[in-house]
Formats: C-alpha cells, structure tokens, sequence
C-alpha cells in the first residue's frame, strides 16, 4: 500500500524526510526497514541484513519515492513541483471573473472520459460516461510504456503502467468524438519546455484567448495538469482557472493549484454522424488498439515507439512479472489492472448498448465480445497484486498467467467485434 503525499506537499519537507531515512538506518532503527524494502536489493531481506548493509541518500530518496507511490525520486520532485500551488491558489473567484454555471457531479472512473462527459453535457449533448469511453477507445485500450524505468540505465525495473499515465490515449480520437456527437473537441498546442520553463508565460502565449472564446460562447473546457479537470471560469488571479476534478463526486468549483500544460476546447456544434454508421468506426478503432496500430490515425503518428495499447502491452507486462531483473514492485502492477478495470468496466455497456441498434448477426457478435469482457473484468478481479504475492516468484508467475489468459479472452473478443464490423458493411 503506498502513502499518499500531503494536500500540499513541501519539496524540501520530503528531502529531510528521505535524509532522516538515510539516518534512521545509519543508526540500525527498524522502522527504517518498511520502506527501504521498496528497493529491490531488499525485497525479501531481513531487518538485520537491511540494517547491516550500506545505503547512500540517493538509495533513501529513491525508496521513499516509491514509498509514496512513484517510479523514481525525480518525478516526485517533479510532480510536486508542477501541482505545488502558486501565490494566489487557495483565493475564492474574484468578482469580475467570467463564469459558466457550474458543471454536474463526475465519478470515480477513467479521469478523461468522466471530462468529457461532463462537457459534452455541459455544452447540451446529453451523453453517457459508457458511450463516451467507448467512443473515445479508452474502454478497450491498454495503454503502456516499454521504457519508463525509474531511474533510467540504472535501475531495470520497467514501471508500463506508470500512474498518472500521459494524455495520449486519451487525445487518440478526438476528432471522432466530436463528429459522433456534434461536438468537435480542439487540443490546444503546447510546448512542454516553454511550459516547465514558465507557466503563467506559456499559458497566455497558447490557451488564455482560446479558454476565454470558449467560455464567451458558454462552452467549458477541460485542463489537464496533475488533476484532470473540468473548467467553467477565468480570472485575474494566479493561476486564473476555476474548475472542478472530473473524477469527483462533488460539483462546487474552486480555484486550480497550477496552470495546466493540456487544455481541450469544445467547439461550434456540427451536425452528428449517423449513430448506426459510426458503430462501424468506433469498433474498427477498438481493433486497432488491440492490434497496436493506434499510429495509423493521424494522432498516433508521433508518439514513442515504446507505447503500446493491446496485445503488445498485455505481451510486455507478462513478461516483465516473469523477469526478475525487470518486474518491479507490486504497485507498478496494481496501476495497470486498477487503470484496466476503470476502463473496461465500459466495454460491455457500451458493446450491448451497440447491440440494441442492429440486425440480428451484428448483434450476436457484439453481444459475445460483451460476455468475454465480462470475463475479462472477472479475471481481473482475481488478479492478485499485492505485495505478499510479490515476494514469490510464484505469485508473480500465477499473475502473469492471469495476462496472458486475459490477453487471449481479448483476442477472441476482437474476433468478435471484427465479425461485427463485416457485418456492417
């Protein structure tokens, strides 16, 4: 179980904790021993041969990185240093901010989609969270990276499912979304130098003036920063957004702790695709994620070619719990099947709400890749992630069985959802 960071946490507050780390076992206390275990050397070592051994400060900071849930020391800096709130954060709306009525409640479930639901409804296209993670491909993607490790050549450990993982699955159909609904839905650009380099600058060299279009013509727009938000106003504070999280169940805006790095604009509505003919496109796109051909669409091209978003992810994290060298702690595990769950739970709902729109063979078809995601989703949730599991090389090994059986249940759910497509003509 990892520890969650403060509301706020202080950047030189975790250095004296990892130097305090450093001390405690220098000194031969114990409690040192929990978290210096997150380091492979010590994974299944005793307290005393933990307490006998050397550890350098850089040793301690990695291990309470890890600790804290992440894949090396610097992407906690890092992380704490782009969500850490700026002068001005924690301020109410000011009087003359522009604002757009605030938006409905989201949910606990794939952060994006949750977005985009709440704005698709809040610009007056009535949607489901299902259909928009179906819609969108995150229902059927797997999204990994075959070389996020921790601290780079030095540590092999192979962190795919890294938590919070990039945007780009979630930007793959964007254009689709907006045709099938009426909405077209506009990325911002972004220069992620310019953006490190200086906020507030970035941010009003690129999004300000498309922000304050977008909430003239009542429309909200979604900033993606350390939180994924939906935002509905805009002032003259630091930073000037004003939103809410979209995977909370809470519906009052407050004022953004940072500038986002991401913002996805809604646009003028366009007349919808034909629902019965874009099932046909929706589905040709869950195939291609399936078959890792995401880079056949115009938003795909660009991305590393370590990302994967089907078979060869579910191929990547078998292998990587049967390599000792390379698996690393069992949270980097628990992130892929908790991301996994999140969105599948979406693809039988939205398989058999497709189901309802056509003939009796597409039908059928669709309604079997439902059932074998609803086995998928069972299998997932006998998973076993945990750290005691991770301690074995049989706990891993059974948990690599359970991939490669969900890979090939997906298999033959595709096989299913390219019947459909054929049928459709």
């Amino acid at each position: 179980m990892s520890r969650l960071l403060p509301i706020q946490p202080d950047l030189e507050h975790l250095k004296n904790e990892a130097k305090a780390l450093l001390k405690s076992h220098h000194r031969g206390d114990t409690t040192a021993c929990g978290p210096l275990r997150r380091l492979r050397r010590f994974s299944i070592a005793t307290d005393a041969d933990i307490l006998a051994a050397s550890l350098t400060l850089t040793e301690a900071q990695f291990a309470l990185a890890m600790e804290y849930g992440f894949p090396s020391w610097d992407e906690l800096l890092w992380t704490v240093l782009r969500g850490r709130p700026v002068k001005g954060a924690l301020e109410p709306p000011r009087a003359q901010a522009l604002r757009l009525p605030d938006p409905s409640a989201g949910r606990w479930a794939n952060v994006f989609a949750s977005a985009y639901q709440i704005t698709l409804t809040c610009c007056g296209v009535p949607c489901d969270y299902d259909t928009i993670a179906g819609d969108t491909g995150l229902a059927f993607i797997l999204q990994a990276d075959g070389q996020h490790t921790p601290y780079g050549a030095q540590v092999k450990e192979l962190d795919l499912g890294w938590w919070p993982l990039d945007e780009w699955g979630a930007m793959l159909r964007l254009d689709f979304l907006g045709r099938a609904h009426g909405i077209p839905m506009r990325r911002l650009p972004t220069d992620v130098d310019e953006y490190k380099a200086d906020a507030a600058t970035h941010f009003d060299k690129h999004h300000r003036l498309a922000i304050v279009e977008s909430f003239e013509a009542g429309r909200p727009v979604v900033a993606i920063g350390r939180d994924v938000c939906v935002v509905t106003g805009i002032d003259d504070g630091t930073p000037p957004l004003l939103g809410q999280l979209a995977c909370s169940d809470q519906c009052n805006v407050s004022r953004l702790n940072q500038y986002p790095w991401v913002v996805v604009v809604p646009c003028d509505m366009v007349e919808p695709v034909d629902r019965v003919m874009a099932d046909a496109e929706a589905l040709e796109f869950a195939v291609a994620l399936h078959h890792d051909r995401f880079r056949q669409y115009p938003s795909g091209a660009q991305l590393a070619p370590q990302l994967s978003s089907g078979k060869q992810s579910f191929a990547l994290w078998a292998s990587v719990l049967r390599d000792g060298e390379r698996c690393g702690p069992h949270f980097y595990s628990g992130n892929v099947a908790g991301c996994m769950s999140r969105n599948r739970s979406s693809a039988p709902p939205y398989l058999r709400a497709m189901a309802s729109r056509h003939g009796a063979s597409v039908a059928c078809s669709l309604r079997t890749a439902a059932d074998l995601y609803d086995e998928v989703l069972a299998a997932l949730g006998k998973a076993d992630t945990s750290k005691e599991a991770f301690v074995s090389v049989a706990g891993r090994c059974d948990l690599a069985d359970k991939v490669d059986a969900m890979a090939a249940l997906e298999v033959e759910a595709v096989v299913q959802l390219e019947s459909a497509v054929k049928a459709m003509g």
